[in-house]
């Protein structure tokens, strides 16, 4: 049972990093070099952000017009013309779009299914241009790793070696749960004027949230959701940890003994996700893995370094091994060569 002084740190830190997840969610947008040292890297502790550096595909002109010099100074909106010039498509084409999606359910790894939303060849010509002119250099919180350019399942790993325990948590229905309105607000934040906001939105939403198979969907969870990443980052910085987040995979990891205090910061995490709309799965998918156990990160290993699990590393040099003598395997040379490769990357980022 959670004692009252520990019952009350909790609430202190719920009220605090929703707080200021709010905060920045109504003031910053994502606009920094994630992965810099810059840029305020994940354990500094400090916003990994900074609104007044350019944020844009398009130059400094976008400078300007996206960021104010100071609070003081008013910054001139983005309007619909200004879109249709930065995305080399007609305004008369964007605004009488009216898109259409196909659903389809394709089988996960472990069971259930993935409904996909995707959209019509038009539709996913016109995100492309959303994503390759807009928001392609844009950058989100350093700790988000999913659909990053330069980041990979390494990076998401590699905060939580050698920890005392990992846990390992998991936002039901990602992409439904992010909000069309959500989606509007950030384009405001960073600049576009409420018509041109509606338009992009438009043309990035469907039934009223981000669509899993949109080309635009990935890149703009991460870039919203950046104000999520440092509060959740807050909290576990405030216990000495660490966070990570792949898609809607969010792992922490720590060195703490105390399985009551844990089990209250997966509380806490639970109600801040909650403040974003978001609902987190419990059952099996809230894991707490101690050291005595295989802790594992996006399936990789992280007991003492980052490494593919030792069975798979076995079943690689048997393939090999079986491939050279001639003898049949369960995958062909060319898969062989990939989950070498992928076994290589892993080695090669981990030793950086």
């Amino acid at each position: 049972m959670l004692t009252p002084p520990i019952l009350i740190a909790i609430a202190v830190a719920v009220v605090i990093a929703v707080a200021i997840g709010v905060a920045l969610g109504m003031k910053s947008p994502s606009h920094t070099t994630g992965k810099s040292a810059e840029s305020g890297t994940a354990g500094d502790g400090k916003p990994p952000w900074n609104g007044d550096q350019a944020a844009d595909s398009v130059g400094e002109a976008d400078h300007e017009a996206l960021h104010a010099e100071s609070d003081k100074t008013p910054r001139r909106e983005l309007t619909c013309v200004e879109l249709a010039d930065r995305l080399a498509i007609p305004l008369s084409q964007l605004q009488a779009h009216e898109a259409t999606y196909r659903e389809e359910r394709i089988p996960k790894p472990k069971g259930g299914f993935r409904r996909l939303e995707i959209p019509d060849d038009a539709t996913k010509a016109f995100q492309r241009a959303i994503l390759r002119r807009l928001l392609h250099a844009l950058d989100a919180h350093p700790m988000a790793c999913g659909f990053e350019e330069g980041a990979s399942i390494v990076d998401a790993a590699m905060p939580h070696q050698q920890k005392r325990v990992v846990v390992k948590m998991d936002i039901r229905h990602f992409f439904e749960h992010t909000s069309a309105e959500r989606v509007q607000k950030w384009f405001q934040a960073i600049g576009w004027d409420k018509q041109a906001a509606e338009l992009l939105t438009s043309l990035t939403t469907y039934n009223g949230h981000l669509p899993q198979g949109a080309p635009t969907s990935p890149r703009l969870t991460n870039l919203i959701n950046a104000p999520l990443d440092y509060a959740l980052l807050q909290i576990a910085r405030r216990h000495k940890g660490d966070y990570s987040r792949y898609a809607d995979d969010i792992t922490m990891s720590f060195d703490i003994k105390r399985g009551r205090v844990i089990r209250g910061i997966t509380q806490v995490v639970r109600r801040i996700l909650r403040s974003y709309g978001y609902t987190m799965h419990g059952g099996s998918k809230l894991q707490i893995l101690r050291q005595n156990n295989r802790q594992m990160v996006l399936g990789l290993v992280v007991n003492s370094t980052v490494a593919l699990p030792r069975k798979t590393r076995r079943w690689l040099r048997s393939v090999r091994h079986r491939l050279e003598n001639g003898q049949e395997t369960t995958i062909t040379e060319q898969q062989l060569l990939g989950w070498e490769a992928f076994a290589r990357m892993i080695e090669t980022q981990r030793d950086e």
